[in-house]
């Protein structure tokens, strides 16, 4: 039997060994692009909507201010530049790339857009569901300045361009840790910013939730450090508010905490059992089956199969200590499912960085893990489309038959040349121990989240892409009355009805108001950015 292509897929697509039983959170690709709106200004515009710049605005007058690189369209690589983790944005042509070498650059660059009027967009990682990571106009790319250092009182200072798995590895050199995404080249900002789920959040709570402090450029150019006493609102918008809303983060600092070993497991059952081993999941993350540990992360992956018989289905995770503490729980998960017979059960500890590389897709002895090497646009590579809810409560019986109903239909369909499905990752524990106004992450009483993805591979036919595009949304409509109207603003959807609300709800109105205060130009903007 085949094996369900899910957020992985990018990443074997990649040559990289996919080792263990979790998902790479945050691999997949997204959606269809709405360029960023311009910044009103006063400069005048060029027929075709290209801002006319003077000579004291030209782009090579803005270069000579700068210490980084900037990549314009007639640049031998420019290609590679602009592109993004998803190739369904390599149609987009910014007017240029700058990768950022310190803050005085973000500064200027933003001054830069300020005074022409040249649309603006912040990339780290390039992962945007929607593709908010680039623009028609200028990029700021912040990977450059990627620096982990740790404090000897656990606070690490981490560069606003790291990807995850430098700022793993480089925090695990230090024997220190802080709970993140899996997906190896996602980046800190994004991640953070909209808040962060991972296979420790229910230890540790959300990335953002260890967030101590931060360096942000504002729309005006101002450079600010904030944390709890300084510019306090400032930081609760930053902590959940979503990724290039009040300003453009160079350097985050996290409270830490000791490397631990990691027990990463993966069940499979067969497509048969879907229904009992759905509900018994659901029960066994909210405690109904025995004590849930914090230190315990689950996710269900139930996928169409191109080319096999049936659907796939497991159940994988992450325990946060030894083997043996991983038994109890597990044993109370199969006697709840002792009518079903599991196809294979493997379960292996870790040192932290190895679990996390292996989480991530990447080989656990070593050697390169998460390279962008090769991304570049027009360059084929597979896709998928999503789309996503939040549960606050487990999905009902007749929810679970419209998952699995239409998980078969892709199984059929002969247009699917790439896998379909939906993906659970339990929430809860440390992170529904915060208030829902204590940041601007509301979502506290998640007990999990659903992804719909259907993928395609590189090169394929429009036919096919549009296929994976209507089977995304039509399972998303037939669940939703199954599930929560909150979405996780990290898996930005463009097609999202009333998304403002899903994303932040109660706390919408508080982060207009630190969005007006901090951005009262509406420079920072793209089509799903905080209204004013």
């Amino acid at each position: 039997m085949g094996v369900v292509t899910d957020r992985r897929a990018v990443l074997r697509a990649a040559g990289l060994a996919v080792l263990g039983g979790g998902i790479a959170a945050g691999c997949s690709p997204g959606r269809s692009h709405q360029p960023t709106a311009p910044a009103a200004s006063s400069s005048a515009t060029a027929a075709g909507g290209t801002p006319a710049l003077g000579p004291a605005q030209s782009w090579d007058a803005f270069a000579r201010r700068l210490t980084g690189q900037l990549v314009r369209p007639t640049d031998t690589d420019y290609d590679r530049a602009r592109a993004l983790f998803d190739p369904a944005f390599d149609t987009v042509r910014p007017q240029g790339i700058l990768y950022a070498a310190d803050p005085a650059d973000v500064a200027e660059a933003v001054r830069f857009a300020q005074a022409t009027g040249v649309p603006l967009a912040a990339r780290c990682g390039g992962h945007s569901y929607a593709g908010y990571s680039t623009s028609d106009g200028l990029v700021i790319d912040v990977t450059r300045m990627n620096q982990v250092n740790v404090a000897a009182n656990g606070i690490a200072t981490i560069g606003g361009g790291a990807r995850l798995i430098k700022v793993y590895t480089d925090l695990a050199g230090a024997g220190r840790a802080i709970a993140g995404g899996s997906c190896p080249t996602v980046g800190i900002a994004g991640l953070t910013l909209g808040g962060g789920i991972g296979v420790l959040g229910r230890l540790y709570g959300l990335t953002s939730d260890q967030l101590t402090g931060a360096d942000v450029v504002l729309a005006s150019g101002e450079r600010l450090s904030v944390d709890e006493n300084h510019d306090a609102d400032l930081f609760w918008a930053l902590r959940g508010g979503g990724g290039g809303n009040v300003g453009i983060v160079t350097a985050f600092r996290f409270a830490t905490h000791p490397t631990r070993p990691l027990t990463l497991f993966s069940v499979r059952w067969p497509w048969s059992a879907a229904a009992d081993v759905i509900t018994g999941w659901q029960q066994w993350i909210t405690g109904k089956l025995g004590t849930m540990p914090d230190t315990l992360w689950s996710t269900v992956v139930a996928g169409s199969v191109p080319g096999g018989s049936a659907p796939t289905l497991r159940v994988s995770g992450v325990f946060a200590g030894p083997r043996a503490g991983l038994t109890a729980p597990l044993a109370d998960l199969r006697a709840a499912l002792r009518s079903a017979t599991p196809v294979s059960t493997a379960i292996a500890e870790h040192d932290q960085l190895t679990a996390m590389r292996i989480e991530g897709g990447c080989s656990a002895s070593g050697g390169t893990c998460g390279s962008t090497t090769g991304i570049s646009a027009g360059t084929r590579r597979p896709g998928q489309k999503a789309a996503s809810a939040i549960l606050v409560a487990p999905i009902a019986p007749a929810g679970i038959d419209v998952l699995t109903r239409m998980i078969e239909e892709r199984q059929r369909d002969p247009l699917a040349t790439a896998s379909g499905g939906v993906i659970l990752d339990s929430w809860g524990g440390a992170i529904g121990r915060a208030g829902a106004a204590d940041t601007a992450f509301v979502h506290r009483n998640a007990i999990a989240s659903v992804q719909y993805f259907a993928g395609y591979p590189a090169g394929e036919r429009a036919e096919n892409v549009q296929a994976a595009h209507n089977w995304a949304r039509d399972i998303a409509a037939a669940a939703a009355p199954y599930v929560s109207n909150q979405a996780y603003q990290n898996y930005i959807d463009p097609e999202l009805a009333d998304w403002a609300q899903a994303y932040y709800g109660a706390n919408l109105p508080r982060l207009t108001a630190v969005k007006r205060h901090y951005d009262p130009g509406n420079l920072l903007r793209f089509a799903q950015s905080i209204p004013i």
